[in-house]
């Protein structure tokens, strides 16, 4: 289980990054951003620099919110076999 512990940090954290990149190329201020996803003030400066972590949800309307949408991307053949451990 180690593994995917890792992974979803690693995950999340270049998720976060793009999220940063993409609003500072639109020149949107942290504090709007809180606003327009309905969290607290301060909680997106949180997330950006990995003293919080975002839920899915949040993660969603962050997307959202900067006009970029999450999906599921194929990327290999997966077996019964495969998920074995």
């Amino acid at each position: 289980m180690a593994y995917y512990n890792n992974s979803e940090t690693q995950f999340v954290s270049q998720l976060i990054e793009q999220f940063r990149k993409r609003r500072h190329r639109l020149g949107i201020p942290q504090i709007m951003l809180d606003q327009v996803i309905g969290v607290a003030p301060g909680l997106v400066a949180k997330w950006e620099i990995g003293n919080r972590k975002p839920s899915s949800f949040n993660l969603y309307c962050w997307a959202e919110a900067l006009g970029c949408e999450i999906q599921l991307k194929e990327t290999k053949d997966v077996t019964d076999e495969s998920l074995r451990y």
